[in-house]
């Protein structure tokens, strides 16, 4: 798994001038929760697995949409990709206008939402199983007793048989944080989790290695929970 923690921390600290070490914050809570998330494509319709854990604070309220509620995104990956993640930024930004947020520059806006995305080298796993092979039917032609040829059918008994299987699967991930942008700022280094509104992780397992071509996928389902708490 991505190392969420540095990332996040050193992109905070050259993004609002500050060092954010995150710890587990007293006033969140944490509860997995499943999303399928069914997208239509050209080529027909795709299943998609994700797992989002969302996070609410119970002490700083959750921004309602309308002009005064602003947001700056901010986008990182590893390795560092400046177009992609400005792809992912307007992405998130998109989602975030259509839910009746304006969106502002770091420096200006109200709440930053920062969000760190990330793909493994994979897993291969590889083992055997047993498989039943039906039977199948042998004919034989045979002499009668009264001279002539004819055909004889014989049913094979079936039989079980070992077969391997291998197959390669990557680990995709996307953390998304809403941040107190004021409060941030006024926080001292130990102190950064505080300003914390709203985190969710999210991750999906899948033959894809193409990060690009999933962003989209985890981006959807992260924010059907965006303000939601997905604890109990």
């Amino acid at each position: 798994m991505p190392n969420e923690t540095r990332s996040i921390s050193e992109d905070i600290d050259c993004s609002l001038g500050a060092v954010a070490n995150r710890q587990p914050g007293s006033c969140m809570r944490l509860m997995p929760s499943i999303l399928c998330v069914l997208c239509v494509a050209l080529t027909g319709c795709t299943r998609f697995e994700s797992r989002v854990t969302a996070y609410l604070s119970r002490e700083l309220p959750f921004p309602q949409s309308g002009e005064t509620s602003t947001i700056a995104v901010i986008a990182k990956t590893t390795p560092e990709e400046p177009l992609l993640e400005r792809e992912v930024a307007r992405k998130i930004e998109v989602l975030l206008e259509q839910r009746g947020y304006a969106i502002k520059p770091v420096g200006t806006a109200n709440h930053v939402l920062f969000a760190y995305f990330a793909i493994d080298s994979g897993n291969t796993v590889s083992g055997t199983y047993n498989a039943y092979v039906p039977g199948g039917t042998a004919y034989t032609n045979v002499y009668t007793s009264t001279g002539q040829w004819a055909t004889a059918t014989t049913q094979l008994p079936g039989r079980t048989e070992q077969r391997s299987y291998s197959y390669r699967f990557f680990t995709r991930y996307l953390g998304a944080t809403l941040y107190d942008h004021p409060r941030f700022v006024a926080s001292t280094a130990e102190k950064k989790d505080d300003a914390v509104v709203w985190r969710a992780t999210t991750t999906s397992a899948g033959s894809s290695s193409d990060l690009r071509s999933v962003i989209d996928y985890l981006l959807v389902a992260t924010f059907e929970h965006f303000g939601a708490d997905t604890g109990k």
